[in-house]
């Protein structure tokens, strides 16, 4: 079933095309993965699908009334620092905001998401401490742990693993992977060619604010098409698990 879909969509900044006629089709259990260099339009696409900027063309989830769309979609930002004077657990609690009406208690429900989140973000430890005195990857991993108890059918994050160790990369990937896997959607941009090869069912490749490739991970990162958009010579492996994509050198222009 498609979940979200995209006609034309088109952003303009100033006198900038910045995301131009980008159409697609994206499905229940589906984790896809946005890929492209930096300033590609991953970042722009997203806030427009979710009508948190103006855009021409359609997005089917900036057409939905506010609440609606807030309990549909769940948006984890690029931006990670948490300046309010709160407790993990209470800023992982605004994740339910859009199941409750203004003033009511937390219900049953709404506490065992929020303790699922903080389980499945691995930010338990850290319940009754300021996210202020956290460090950055906690307080990626927090703000994770909101979008979860959000509980909305569709997760967009945009590199959410930045500034996270490995074992916490991988362990927010399968978080994603799994909420594709149970019937969810995922939207994840991410740098790593790797990872994003190896958890994502599919990719979709942008440069310079278009849409230059949309498929299975094997069948877009090629060796050639990395040199073009990338401009990078790279080593592709097949290893347990998945495409493996090691950048060896730049490709002269």
């Amino acid at each position: 079933m498609t979940v979200l879909s995209l006609d034309n969509l088109t952003v303009h900044l100033g006198a900038k095309d910045v995301l131009t006629d980008v159409t697609l089709e994206i499905t229940t259990g589906e984790c896809v993965g946005l890929i492209g260099p930096n300033g590609a339009g991953k970042s722009t696409l997203m806030r427009a699908a979710l009508g948190l900027i103006p855009a021409k063309g359609r997005s089917s989830l900036a057409e939905l009334p506010r609440a609606e769309r807030a309990r549909r979609a769940a948006w984890l930002p690029q931006a990670r620092e948490i300046a309010w004077g709160m407790t993990t657990s209470e800023v992982v609690s605004l994740g339910r905001t859009p199941h409750r009406r203004p003033g009511a208690p937390f219900s049953q429900e709404d506490k065992r998401a929020v303790a699922d989140a903080m389980r499945l973000a691995d930010v338990e430890a850290f319940a009754d401490r300021p996210a202020t005195d956290l460090s950055g990857g906690e307080q990626a991993r927090v703000l994770l742990a909101r979008a979860l108890a959000q509980e909305a059918p569709i997760i967009l994050a945009d590199e959410p693993i930045a500034g996270l160790d490995p074992a916490h990369q991988l362990a927010a990937l399968e978080v994603f992977a799994a909420h594709a896997r149970d019937g969810g959607t995922t939207i994840v941009s991410l740098h790593d060619l790797s990872l994003a090869a190896r958890w994502c069912t599919r990719l979709v490749l942008l440069d310079r604010g278009r849409l230059v490739a949309d498929g299975a991970p094997e069948e877009i990162l090629t060796a050639e098409r990395l040199a073009e958009v990338y401009g990078i010579e790279a080593h592709l492996a097949h290893i347990a698990g998945g495409l493996s994509v090691q950048p060896i050198a730049r490709v002269s222009p």
